[in-house]
């Protein structure tokens, strides 16, 4: 809450897709009717009638609704921690991993935006925390009343974001493989598994059949070599991404790592450097700029703690480079050391002595194996689904990441005791860094509806301005009630396709991203961060605003674009 407070995340504006959810959001509580716009995937369900609350109690706002995350957010935070200490972690630790994800660079910026992320995150939670709590269960009784309510509130919350549905569908049959002796317990909970799939399938049938919907495919329609290059050179990212992530953690294996030295750990930690240095080695030779020299580079970070800026700032064409070569060297290091401790202490030390039995643990290794494995496997499909088809967004690490820190904190407790206050540092600087570029996001965007401002008080129609992809695409949906896009199948014919233009490299503001979904768009003035782009200054004072990551002070233009646009 007081990093909310202290990133003053507030815009009159839509921002990553929440502009979509967001219209959808609006449209219920004027109608009583989800509506969808074409644009996002995800079901929406029961995060539209908690929106609907905040709507019919504030007014509607773009804060108004995204207010309801923020309270979806503090309850996983709370549940994150019940569920750590439910696996045998103690309450300073649990806290501490609680921290080390909330704070995180992957969760909290999503956690003030009216993205699914969140909601979809907290009902793969409550579902594990259930199927916990089954399998702890002192009776039989409580055992059959918990995989009920795992079963029956993932069916219900996987209606806001399908992929929390792997709770029921994976999760909750992997709880019951482990009860399978106790037969009331396996019977009962079968039943709910089957009324819950039942759900699951009618729900998204009801779905795909709404007009304007956009449901992804379960497959990839093209498997080729060029994309499982890709999904392999995107497998070796997403364990640096999570490796980085989980830096605060990693690094303090160091302490047990030196107690335990012996040639067993030298040799990992050797063999293990010097695979870092070859895989270093191979993505520069194979990057196309020469200049990607590890996967643990800043500039992927930036993009994850700014919620995708990069691709914002692409609209305004001026790509900042907030991540200096310090910056990027430093924790490029860091994950890397952190990676190798962690890897040689766990492979390295074959025998530890003063460990704490398994026993007292509140639930074993195996059991905790086959609840979150099979999980983690269909997961990791799915993704591997969605980078071959192009539409892979860095915050679906969240499980993933809520997964490794479990283990990790875990392992580390039963090895070594309650995390230091290293960590806690270590964490605080990387939430500092999650709550300055959450800040500085919303001040870019607060800046840009200032300049639209502008131009709206020259008598400037919104239809007539180019501004963030977020602001165009809202305004194609208030005067058509969807955007153009090719996924359309219901009602037939709504999509139409653009004709094909040619864009100068030096006047495409995301025109050829994103012109063809919004027609109705006639712009003859654009924000952008470059006074420079198309055909220069408008004659309109720029619009400043302060961000917390160098450059401290920026500028928002107004320019003007080229005659055969507004055509």
């Amino acid at each position: 809450m007081l990093g909310y407070v202290i990133a003053r995340p507030y815009a009159e504006i839509g921002i990553d897709d929440d502009w979509s959810y967001v219209k959808t959001a609006q449209v219920l509580a004027q109608t009583g009717k989800i509506s969808y716009n074409g644009w996002g995937s995800p079901m929406l369900g029961w995060q539209l009638y908690f929106a609907d609350l905040f709507v019919k109690s504030f007014g509607f706002s773009f804060t108004a609704v995204r207010l309801s995350i923020l309270f979806v957010a503090i309850a996983t935070a709370i549940l994150l921690q019940r569920t750590f200490v439910r696996t045998g972690i103690n309450e300073w630790n649990a806290t501490v991993a609680t921290m080390a994800f909330v704070l995180s660079p992957l969760f909290f910026p999503v956690a003030v935006l009216y993205m699914t992320d969140v909601p979809g995150i907290f009902c793969i939670l409550l579902c594990l925390y259930m199927c916990l709590r089954t399998i702890q269960a002192e009776s039989e009784r409580a055992a059959m009343f918990w995989i009920f309510l795992a079963a029956l509130t993932n069916a219900i919350g996987g209606t806001a974001r399908q992929t929390a549905w792997l709770g029921v569908l994976v999760m909750v049959p992997s709880t019951l493989w482990l009860l399978r002796r106790n037969r009331r317990v396996l019977v009962t909970g079968c039943l709910s598994w089957f009324a819950a799939v039942g759900f699951v399938i009618a729900t998204s049938l009801w779905f795909v059949r709404q007009p304007f919907s956009n449901s992804l495919p379960l497959l990839p329609s093209i498997i080729s070599w060029r994309s499982l290059r890709s999904l392999c050179f995107s497998g070796l990212l997403g364990i640096a991404f999570l490796s980085m992530l989980l830096v605060p953690v990693l690094l303090m294996f160091g302490r047990p790592l030196l107690r335990a030295w012996n040639r067993r750990t030298a040799a990992v930690f050797v063999a293990g450097f010097a695979g870092i240095v070859l895989l270093i080695i191979v993505l520069f030779m194979t990057s196309k700029s020469g200049l990607f020299v590890a996967p643990f580079v800043l500039g992927y970070m930036v993009e994850l703690v700014l919620e995708n800026l990069n691709g914002s700032v692409d609209y305004f064409v001026a790509p900042q480079q907030i991540a200096t070569g310090w910056l990027r060297l430093w924790l490029t290091g860091a994950t890397a050391i952190g990676a190798l401790t962690f890897l040689s202490y766990a492979l390295g030390t074959a025998e530890r002595r003063d460990v704490p039995s398994l026993k007292d643990a509140h639930i074993s290794w195996q059991k905790l194996a086959v609840v979150l494995g099979p999980f983690t496997f269909v997961y990791i499909a799915w993704l591997g689904d969605m980078i071959i088809e192009g539409n892979f967004f860095d915050r679906y690490f969240l499980p993933l990441f809520l997964i490794s820190l479990l283990v990790l904190t875990l392992h580390y407790q039963q090895n070594a005791g309650n995390l230091p206050l290293t960590c806690v540092l270590l964490i605080a600087i990387f939430g500092g860094f999650s709550v300055a570029g959450t800040h500085d996001e919303f001040a870019m965007y607060r800046g840009s509806v200032d300049a639209i401002d502008v131009l709206h008080s020259r008598g400037v129609p919104d239809s007539s301005i180019w501004g963030p992809v977020e602001f165009n695409g809202w305004n194609q949906i208030d005067k058509t009630g969807y955007v153009n896009a090719p996924w359309i199948l219901i009602p037939k014919g709504a999509y139409a396709p653009a004709p094909a233009r040619d864009f100068s490299p030096d006047c495409d503001l995301g025109f050829h991203n994103f012109l063809s979904f919004v027609p109705d768009i006639k712009p003859v003035y654009a924000v952008s961060l470059n006074p420079k782009a198309c055909d220069g200054l408008a004659g309109i004072q720029p619009v400043q605003y302060t961000s917390w990551l160098p450059p401290r002070t920026r500028s928002i233009y107004v320019i003007k674009l080229p005659a055969w646009l507004s055509r």
